[in-house]
């Protein structure tokens, strides 16, 4: 019995819907051409964006069209040491310098490089967010392959053809502001997908949560659950493999 649970009445879509109108638009790289395949295009940067979703650094370039008189805006991920009426450069022929966009088998082992492809033509998916950046270990020039170090530390390969741009990815150092107050937090989830205030089950009510009621708040069973649970029931720690704080964790602490 009971009401349905919330997380039960949200599912896999969200409370709240995505907010279209503060959002500044798709941050990734044109689509791949033969211009940027044999040759380089010219571009300068205009103004620089905050996107209110994703929080990434972003700026806004200005290219010009090869192929008639007119030019074409783009949003790419901002790096560290540009500015506005700085110009960068894309494609393969393009200078080695900070901001500019070259393919993988262009950019010497030990280069920090930012918003990566993964696959060629994606438009940038590894590196984006603030302060990320990955470094080039080396080139496999028989099977057209570059291994990378990813901010995670782990090493992957990709394929030398794969764009990414040189250099930091802007913004770092933005989450070591602390929030200190419940207004921040509420204005940082207000335009992402995320439900703010949350309320603890243990202190709600028991036709609210399975974990609510009681004279003191606490569970009264087993916080783990079956994978396999039905919903509704399925709260708390879903298959948990352990739980609890680590001996390690504790050692750390004390040291």
């Amino acid at each position: 019995g009971g009401k349905i649970v919330k997380c039960q009445r949200k599912g896999k879509i969200g409370i709240k819907k995505y907010n279209k109108i503060k959002n500044i638009g798709q941050i990734k790289y044109r689509k791949i051409d033969n211009i940027e395949k044999y040759n380089k295009i010219k571009s300068v940067v205009i103004s620089f964006y905050i996107s209110k979703t994703s929080r990434i650094a972003a700026m806004k370039i200005k290219l010009m069209n090869c192929k008639r008189y007119k030019s074409f805006y783009e949003l790419y991920v901002a790096v560290e040491g540009l500015y506005i009426g700085k110009s960068i450069y894309s494609g393969s022929q393009a200078p080695l310098k900070i901001g500019n966009i070259l393919p993988l088998h262009k950019i010497p082992s030990g280069t920090l490089v930012c918003n990566i492809e993964e696959k060629m033509g994606d438009c940038g998916i590894i590196a984006r967010s603030n302060g990320a950046f990955a470094g080039i270990i080396n080139h496999f020039t028989h099977n057209s392959m570059t291994k990378i170090k990813l901010p995670s530390k782990n090493i992957k390969s990709l394929h030398s053809n794969c764009r990414a741009t040189i250099g930091i990815a802007a913004g770092s150092g933005r989450v070591d502001k602390p929030l200190l107050k419940a207004g921040n937090k509420l204005f940082k989830t207000k335009y992402s997908c995320k439900k703010f205030p949350k309320t603890r089950g243990v202190a709600t009510n028991p036709v609210d949560h399975p974990h609510g009621g009681g004279n003191h708040q606490h569970i009264g069973f087993p916080s783990t659950v079956s994978r396999r649970s039905v919903p509704g029931q399925k709260l708390g720690l879903i298959s948990a493999r352990r739980t609890g704080v680590r001996k390690i964790r504790k050692l750390m602490k004390a040291i």
